[in-house]
């Protein structure tokens, strides 16, 4: 049985956790929780499943000296990056394989190459194994788009889109303090609303596309458009008054010479809000050229909640790629470079 870790019980990681716990082939050897009120608590009460004699703690040390093959590092890099990579290395560096979700981590060299070089030292120092993935980034620019290529005969542009409705996310952080929803739309606070900040969200996705077909990244450009609610709304989040950020897109386009990519995040805090926006829910991949491909994936049926479907397929993505990373020759991998992996069930 592969020992797991769980590292952070937020949305992602709670479904994680749910799913760790009941599989037949993982054990569970450690949680790591951020939240007082979580530490001592039984790991499956902490994701509405029986007891099963673990308890959950804020005791960072005491994981990294925890005997385990592999951590699912689910912490919040997009608002800590330093430390998040700080327990990265250190896991990794005590010989844990480490899977990490979050965009920072999708091609950690594309976003800072101190970083890379931390990751990678610390690899060689506990001959581990490193792999960033998610939903959106990590899997559907970085998955899908390299399929699709194979039925062009050419392309002027790629263009990757998630069109989003957050108002059931329940993460003040991330909603508020880092995407801006609820501010003035001239106020600069958020995190996203530095375009270098935003465009760094989305430049590992935009370069592991480009590495999988090939191509070269000449430059980059991030963006970030908003639009503005003209009533006061009440989300899972918290409350966002009248005339304050209610929808934003953000991305990032990059410049491979004969190709153009675009890697783009639409969010809706209410579904009429910035009417002229691309409107449908789900994940697109479209290829400008001979023939035009526009490729719509929706995750989770229409009476449920796509965002949280969206966090479920994220957490299974990096469940299910324990095996391909267990395997892998010690070093720091992403989705173009990693051996292809399949689902637990398959062919069961």
């Amino acid at each position: 049985m592969t020992r797991v870790i769980q590292w952070a019980t937020g949305v992602t990681g709670t479904m994680s956790l749910r799913h760790v716990i009941g599989r037949d082939d993982l054990d569970l050897v450690g949680v790591r929780v951020y939240d007082p009120a979580k530490s001592g608590v039984d790991a499956g009460s902490l994701c509405g499943m029986p007891e099963i004699g673990l308890s959950a703690t804020d005791d960072r040390d005491a994981l990294l000296a925890t005997d385990a093959d592999v951590v699912l590092y689910m912490g919040k890099v997009e608002t800590d990056t330093p430390g998040c990579f700080a327990d990265v290395c250190d896991l990794l560096a005590s010989g844990k394989d480490v899977i990490t979700t979050g965009s920072r981590f999708v091609h950690p060299r594309s976003l800072d190459a101190t970083l890379a070089d931390n990751i990678e030292t610390a690899c060689s120092t506990g001959n581990s194994t490193f792999l960033g993935l998610g939903l959106y980034p990590g899997f559907v620019g970085e998955s899908l788009g390299p399929i699709l290529s194979r039925i062009t005969a050419r392309a002027g542009r790629i263009d990757v889109r998630e069109v989003l409705n957050y108002s059931t996310y329940a993460s003040h952080d991330l909603i508020f303090n880092a995407m801006g929803f609820g501010f003035p739309p001239e106020d600069t606070t958020p995190l996203l609303t530095n375009t270098e900040y935003a465009a760094s969200a989305w430049i590992g996705s935009a370069t592991v596309l480009a590495q999988a077909l090939g191509l070269h990244i000449r430059g980059v450009e991030g963006y970030r458009e908003v639009a503005t609610t003209p009533r006061a709304l009440s989300v899972a989040a918290g409350e966002i008054p009248a005339g304050t950020v209610g929808a934003m897109r953000f991305g990032v386009v990059a410049d491979c010479g004969e190709v153009t990519l675009t890697v783009e995040h639409l969010t809706r805090m209410a579904d009429d809000l910035a009417p002229d926006w691309p409107t449908e829910i789900g994940y697109e991949v479209t290829f400008s050229g001979e023939p035009n491909l526009r490729f719509h994936l929706v995750v989770g049926s229409p009476d449920e909640d796509h965002a949280q479907q969206g966090c479920l397929a994220t957490a299974m993505h990096a469940i299910n790629a324990i095996p391909a990373v267990m395997a892998a020759d010690p070093g720091v991998y992403d989705l173009s470079t990693i051996t292809p992996f399949v689902a637990h069930w398959a062919g069961r």
